[in-house]
Formats: structure tokens, sequence, C-alpha cells
């Protein structure tokens, strides 16, 4: 995840109007349960006046952590809030509503610092994970994580190191986080440039790929060793186009754990060339088109000249869901998929009723046919 272009916009503006002096209150949306209208990250920022920008889903408990947030612009402590939809379960027996877990805090001046940090990092800088303590009298204090260390601090040692560790799985693994560390709840959000895709290959599924990575809005860069294929009028949705031998272009390449690199060459060798510079990256998924006889030919030439085993294992080849992809267009939406799916947590299954379900409304039809 990414985080919502929406939330970083709240903060931007956060940012913008504390500079100018003017005092905020913002509520964050750090956790819920069952069924609920926004996914942990929203926000609303809220002026002294009332006026507001973003929102948690609407309805009473938005209505209700606005004001909140409006008592607290310029004076007050932070609080955690939890807010019930609903409770029970419907006849279906599905849950029909849930609980929202909202932060509410005043922004003056001593929050243009993360502020700032959270900027960088989501306009290009080194990624960013905030951690922030909910609870007890240092609730709002904030931790930010980096790969290559950190800045703020916690007063308790041990708080300080368990929220590290929550800052790190986050950035790893693209999340919020609620957590509970040392008897205190803290929240962890990362922050980031947009995904990046690196198509290693201009062929038919390279140009679906880039086309299709344009339109989720990724970073693509295209490397191809053919200058009459790596060309910008062939692929003006690109962002940046490579005509080099692949092992030299990936080196003036950005790529971080966030990047997906898709190697899709013509012949068995120049794949080879292609993963082996690939996994030589910190990108987190790294794909080879191909059957599974070149997958296990490949794998077995990476560890036989000295690959990492744990990143040979991480490839992921025979690439892409099963949805029984045949065409260019097909094969790169199995291939993203693929990669939204790990980058998100989700599992890759149907989300169809079951067959329980089913029954029982069939049953409930036919009930009403027979009461007419």
């Amino acid at each position: 995840m990414g985080v919502d272009p929406m939330s970083v916009q709240i903060l931007r503006e956060a940012w913008e109007r504390l500079a100018l002096g003017e005092r905020l209150a913002l509520a964050t949306l750090v956790g819920t349960r069952g069924s609920t209208p926004q996914k942990v990250g929203a926000r609303v920022l809220v002026r002294g006046d009332g006026g507001s920008l973003g929102t948690l889903g609407g309805g009473a408990v938005e209505a209700e952590a606005v004001r909140e947030a409006a008592r607290r612009v310029g004076r007050g402590d932070a609080v955690l809030r939890e807010y019930t939809l609903a409770t029970g379960t419907d006849e279906w027996g599905l849950a029909c509503g849930g609980t929202m877990v909202a932060f509410i805090e005043p922004l003056e001046e001593s929050a243009l610092g993360w502020l700032r940090a959270v900027m960088d990092a989501a306009s290009g800088g080194e990624p960013l994970a905030v951690v922030t303590v909910l609870e007890g009298a240092q609730a709002g204090v904030r931790l930010l994580v980096r790969e290559q260390g950190t800045s703020g601090g916690l007063p308790d040692a041990a708080l300080e190191s368990q929220a590290l560790e929550v800052g790190r799985r986050v950035l790893a693994q693209e999340r919020p986080e609620l957590a509970s560390v040392a008897g205190t709840r803290v929240y962890a959000e990362g922050f980031a440039p947009a995904p990046a895709l690196v198509i290693v290959g201009a062929g038919h599924v390279g140009k679906a790929l880039a086309t299709l990575g344009k339109f989720l809005e990724l970073r693509v860069t295209v490397i191809d060793d053919r200058p009459e294929y790596a060309t910008a009028a062939r692929f003006p949705e690109a962002d940046e186009v490579i005509a080099a031998p692949v092992g030299r272009a990936l080196e003036r390449v950005r790529v971080t754990a966030r990047t997906a690199i898709v190697v899709a060459m013509r012949n068995h060798d120049l794949d080879y060339e292609g993963t082996a510079a690939a996994l030589r990256t910190p990108a987190r998924y790294v794909g080879l088109i191909g059957s599974r006889r070149k997958a296990i030919l490949v794998s077995e030439r990476l560890l036989a000249e000295g690959a990492a085993a744990e990143r040979v294992r991480a490839l992921r080849s025979p690439i892409g869901l099963d949805i029984g992809a045949t065409t260019p267009p097909e094969i790169a939406l199995a291939i993203l998929g693929e990669w939204l799916m790990l980058r998100q947590g989700g599992a890759g299954k149907p989300l169809q009723l079951d067959e329980a379900l089913l029954a029982k409304a069939a049953a409930r039809a036919e009930a009403g046919r027979a009461d007419r």
C-alpha cells in the first residue's frame, strides 16, 4: 500500500496551514473491526470553526469525530475514541456494522517536523514509517523510522525498541498497523513514493504491462537491449525507456523494496541475465515470464552460479495469478494482480457468496413466492 493519495493531500494541507500559523486538529482512523465505510489511514483535518477536509466515511460517526476534533483545536490533549456503527449480526449471520478507532489530536507548530518528513517521503524521498503513541501521557509523540535509521524519539527505551520493530515491519509489509507494545497502543503508517514497475523486455507483454501499469498510477520503466524496440514512441506511457544491456541498465534505475521487476526477454540466456540482475536489487517482487520448465532451469542456474537461495526462492516464476491468461493484456493483468495481492495482503480467492448463503437466499425466495 500504498498510502491513500487523499490522506497525503490532507497532511500536506495541514503542513501548509500550520506553516501559516493556523491551529488545527486531525482525526485519523487507526483501527477497524467488522464492516466500516473507510479503511485504516483515512483522515479528517478540522479547523476551529468546524470546517473540515477529508472523510472517515460520513454519517453520525464522522460528525461526532469532527466535533471532537474541533473542540481540541488550540487546546486539549490527544484522545483515542471508539465509535460503534452497529452491533450483532443480521438474519444472514453477517456482521451488520463495525467499530472505528479514531485518534484525535490537536496540531500546532510542533507537528511541522513530522509532517515535512511525510511530504518528503511521499514526494520521492526515502520511505518512512511514522509510529504514533496513542495512549497515556505521551499520546501524540512520534518515532520516525527509516530503512537507514530513526529520528524523533520515545521517552521509554522498551517502548521505543518495540515501536521501532513495528515501524520496520510496516515499511516491509506496506500496510498500516495498530499494535500494542510495552503495554501501550501505537499506530504505524508508511509513506513512500508511488510503487515502481520495471519491465525488462520491450515485446508484446512488456507493452501490455506498461499500459496497465500506467493506468494503475505506477512509475513505469522499460528496459531492452534493442534500440529499435526501447523507444519513447513505442512506450509513450513509460516514465523512462532505456536501450542498453539489461545488467547495465538496471544499475541506472533506482530500485527499492517497493519496486516490481518483471523479466520478459526473448530467449533463455537473456531471461537468465535479466533475472540474475533483478535478484541483485532490493526489489521484493521479481518475476520471470515462462513455463515451469524455464523456471526450473533458470533457478538451477542461478543457484549454481552463487545466487542467494532465499532470493531464488522468492522469485515469482511462473509469474502471475492463475486466471487462464493467454493474450499479452491478460498476462499483464495476471502479473500485476499478483503483485497487488502480495502488497496489500489479499488472498487471491473469489469473493462470491458461499453455498450456504445462496441456499438460504433460495429458500427465502421460495417461501416468499409461496406466501403470495
